[in-house]
């Protein structure tokens, strides 16, 4: 049995937690794909395929693109990883390089599609306004779950979101996540928003906002 799966219930206060910057390693960037995948309940492999993990570390490592390691924290219990939490402004989202995940060699007709999808639902997802600090994804494995770790990312990324002058903080949730809908509600943030909101048509994605 592993260490995580020993852990008992309750939240954990020990020295074996670490928050730390991402790092430009490839490695370590597989293990970001698969947290990030998993934040977007599993969108990206659905449309990137059996690549996909391979495709967002590919862009992890370089800089000044939304999957970058510069805009990723990770947390680590007993010197593996077991969350993270990606976030940046708008501004910073403005000066990003286009079509990075195009670079992968290999598997261009599913990124071009995605490429579409993501063009169409930038629209309505990411950063509104210049003072915004949107958190694209963060999630903790399924094991450390309930222990505090979400709301330690939280907690870290608006102190990021302080220091880099953002007013407030905002996320974009599955309308049918509730536990994370309210998880989030904990940590101070309201719901903003809903997408689709025309036609009457039910919403997909939950806008949540945080003023700091």
């Amino acid at each position: 049995m592993s260490e995580v799966s020993k852990i008992s219930s309750g939240i954990i206060q020990d020295d074996s937690i670490i928050i730390r910057e991402a790092k430009p390693n490839l490695e370590e960037g597989l293990v970001f794909a698969q947290f990030f995948d998993e934040a977007s309940e599993g969108f990206f492999k659905s449309m990137l395929g059996i690549k996909t993990y391979e495709i967002i570390a590919d862009a992890y490592v370089k800089s000044n693109n939304e999957y970058s390691f510069e805009n990723v924290t990770i947390i680590e219990y007993q010197s593996k990883i077991v969350g993270i939490v990606s976030g940046y402004t708008c501004s910073e989202k403005e000066g990003f390089r286009k079509n990075i995940l195009s670079q992968f060699q290999g598997g261009k007709l599913r990124i071009m599609m995605f490429s579409v999808i993501g063009k169409i639902l930038s629209h309505f997802l990411g950063p509104k306004g210049k003072e915004d600090y949107y958190i694209q994804a963060i999630t903790v494995s399924s094991q450390m779950r309930g222990k505090g770790l979400g709301q330690r990312l939280m907690k870290h990324s608006e102190e990021i979101a302080i220091k880099k002058g953002s007013k407030t903080m905002s996320l974009d949730v599955s309308s049918k996540n509730k536990r994370a809908i309210k998880s989030y509600n904990k940590f101070g943030m309201k719901i903003f928003s809903f997408w689709p909101n025309f036609l009457n048509l039910p919403p997909v994605f939950t806008r949540m906002e945080k003023e700091i």
